[in-house]
Formats: structure tokens, C-alpha cells, sequence
């Protein structure tokens, strides 16, 4: 007679063992969604059209370890697909993957709206699905979709042997390129109400500068030399694209400056100067209204601040002045300096580069002055490109 006591044991470790693999399932599970929370996040966070499609080709690798893969765009007015990035494609691979695109494989895996697994032959024939035991080579044909409308396709070749990817594997291609084609979507959104910004600041510095033909594309200008030394300075791009924007809007307020100041061919008055001055504040003034453009206020109130305090508007010195401003300040005074104005004929590009330096530690912050210095070739090229040729 068998013991009661055996068979509670027995049931007991069923128990346990039963409970290990709800605990291992529920532990898979877990780090399933973690995985997919983190990769579709880094997706999500992308802004640009580009960084949006670079970023899922790299956490695609970390579900699936593809051995080339080609990222298309798909073309709604013909209907086509066009490829936009790709991956470590070798000539053969290439070869491949254009049989694909020319005999209407990947159109055709796109219309079905789910991710397919085509076995290549390396004859030019195809299989759906492939043999576990194959060696060769597959390809992981992954639609990307946003609510539902085709955007692109991705095309990842891969090894086909056993362990090469799973079902599951399969599931997280579809879940992940369905997050890009959403964040496509919103860079798409993202990039041109982004244009609209920078369209309208555009029109905003072509009104200044359109009241003097004098200073005809002086802030596109001032902007431009205004970036190359923020990027000499190795500053972060969001820095350089505020630079870029003051640079266009450091004289908005000079559309409160009245015609006979602002276009007086002799020396202004003390009085008079006292008025030009206020254009700094004025276009301060006027940023502070749009709530977009506030965080450039500081570049345009201060940039006629000296490095030894002698500026205006406030008489701020040395590191007290914003980084941005004393930047402007040097692409300011070099661009005015070289241009043709209503009071002075243009000076050449080298006496423009002897004054900034001679003002360096002056007028002008001397670590501006020597990033100024190092990158004075691009500059000159600017200046020359802006203005259709050499001077």
C-alpha cells in the first residue's frame, strides 16, 4: 500500500515545478515588455524624419542580429517602394535585395500588413516561411505602418539555421516598426511646423534688413559666421541653432528705429545714438512677446555688451555677458566691418581680421576671438558664397 505521505510529496513538487514555470513564463514576459518599452521609447524620442529611421535600424539589431538590411520609404502618389538606408549591404546581398524590389516581392509583403519570412533560394525564386534545419539565408520582410497606411518596409537578411530568430522575435519586428511608422508620422508633423518657425524668422530678419540695402543679408550673414564659431567652440547643436536664430534676429528691433537714424549717412548725433542704441531692447522686447523665440532674448538685449564692460545696454563684462551674445558680438562687428554701409565703405576681409583681434579682451571675449581665428578660412568662404564671389 502506498504512502499518503509519498503522494503529498509527489503532488507538492508538481506543485513547485508547475509554479517554476509560471514564475520563468511570467520572468520571460517581463523582460519582453521591458525590452520592448525601452526600444519603443527610444524610437518615440526622436524628433527628425532621419533619426527616427537610423534609430530603428540599430534597435531592430538587438532583436534580431541581421546581417545587412535595407530600409525603404514607400512612395504613395506611384505606389512604389524607394530605398532610403541601409546596412552593411555587401555586392551580393545588393544583388538580392534588388530581385526582391524589381519583381514586386516587397510591394506585394507590404499590401499583407504583417511581418514575412521569404527563404531565398539564391536561384531567384522565394519561399514563404523556412526549414529549421535550413543553413542558408532568409529574408525578414517587416511593414511599417501608421494607423493603418503603409509608410515603408524594412528588409533584414539574416541566417536562417536554428535559433536565428523566434516567433516572438518576429512579434517584436512588427510591434517596434509599427512605433517608427507613429514617430514617423510625428517628425513628419514635427519638421514642418519647424520650418514654419524658421520660414518666419527668416521674414522676420528680411524686414530689417530690406529697409537699407546696405545691409541686404547682413543677419543671414552674422547667423552664418555665428554658427561656425559656436561649432569651432564645440558647443551642442541646440546651442548652435540658438546662435543660428539670433544671429537672423539680433537687429529685429531696428523696425522701431526711425529711417533718418537708421539711414543717416553721416555720424549720428549723441542724441541720435542714444535712439540706435535702444534697438537692442526693442527687439528684446519683441521676443519676449512669442513664447517660442523668448529663449533667444538674451542674444539679442546684449549683443553690443563689451568683454570690459563698456556696452550697452546694461554695461555687463566679461563671462556676465550670455556666451551667445559675445559670439554675435565677433560675427557682428567682423560682418559690418567688411560690408559696405550708409557711413563706411567696406574694409578687406584681412583688416577685419586684424581689428578683431586687436579688440580681443576689449570689445570682444579673446577665447570668441581665437575660435574666430581658427575657423577665419570657413568664414571667408561664407562671406564670398553669400555674396556670389569673392569681394
Amino acid at each position: 500500500m502506498a504512502d499518503p505521505r509519498d503522494e503529498k510529496v509527489s503532488e507538492l513538487e508538481s506543485h513547485i515545478e508547475t509554479l517554476e514555470q509560471i514564475n520563468e513564463g511570467l520572468r520571460q514576459s517581463f523582460e519582453e515588455l521591458s525590452q520592448l518599452y525601452r526600444l519603443s521609447e527610444t524610437i518615440a524620442s526622436a524628433l527628425t524624419f532621419s533619426r527616427v529611421l537610423t534609430l530603428l535600424l540599430d534597435v531592430l539589431r538587438e532583436v534580431v542580429d541581421y546581417d545587412a538590411a535595407i530600409l525603404y520609404l514607400y512612395d504613395e502618389r506611384s505606389g512604389a517602394l524607394r530605398p532610403n538606408l541601409e546596412k552593411a549591404v555587401t555586392p551580393e546581398l545588393r544583388q538580392r535585395f534588388q530581385v526582391q524590389l524589381q519583381d514586386g516581392s516587397l510591394v506585394w509583403a507590404l499590401k499583407q500588413g504583417r511581418t514575412l519570412v521569404m527563404a531565398d533560394s539564391g536561384q531567384g525564386s522565394w519561399t514563404q516561411g523556412v526549414d529549421e534545419d535550413d543553413g542558408g539565408r532568409a529574408f525578414l520582410l517587416v511593414p511599417i505602418l501608421a494607423r493603418g497606411k503603409p509608410v515603408g518596409l524594412l528588409d533584414l537578411a539574416v541566417p536562417s539555421g536554428p535559433g536565428s530568430f523566434s516567433q516572438r522575435d518576429l512579434s517584436l519586428l512588427g510591434i517596434l516598426a509599427n512605433q517608427a511608422g507613429i514617430s514617423l508620422e510625428n517628425a513628419r508633423l514635427y519638421e514642418a511646423v519647424r520650418q514654419d518657425y524658421v520660414d518666419v524668422i527668416h521674414a522676420l530678419a528680411g524686414a530689417v534688413d530690406a529697409r537699407d540695402h546696405y545691409t541686404r543679408e547682413h543677419s543671414n550673414r552674422v547667423s552664418l559666421y555665428g554658427v561656425a564659431i559656436a561649432r569651432r567652440l564645440r558647443l551642442d547643436e541646440a546651442f548652435v541653432e540658438g546662435v543660428q536664430f539670433g544671429g537672423l534676429l539680433h537687429d529685429i528691433g531696428k523696425i522701431g528705429i526711425p529711417d533718418m537714424i537708421l539711414n543717416k549717412p553721416g555720424r549720428l548725433t549723441d542724441d541720435e545714438f542714444q535712439v540706435m542704441k535702444g534697438h537692442s531692447a526693442l527687439g528684446a522686447g519683441l521676443l519676449r512677446r512669442v513664447e517660442s523665440l523668448n529663449h533667444l532674448v538674451p542674444l539679442v538685449l546684449y549683443h553690443h555688451e563689451r568683454f570690459d564692460g563698456r556696452g550697452y545696454p546694461e554695461g555687463l563684462s566679461g563671462k556676465k555677458i550670455p556666451l551667445g551674445a559675445r559670439i554675435l558680438n565677433v560675427a557682428d562687428s567682423f560682418e559690418t566691418i567688411t560690408s559696405d554701409r550708409v557711413y563706411h565703405r567696406a574694409r578687406s576681409m584681412e583688416e577685419g581680421l586684424a581689428e578683431i583681434q586687436r579688440c580681443a579682451g576689449g570689445q570682444f571675449d579673446p577665447e570668441i576671438v581665437e575660435a574666430f581665428i581658427q575657423c577665419y578660412d570657413e568664414i571667408a568662404h561664407l562671406r564670398d558664397s553669400s555674396r556670389g564671389g569673392p569681394a
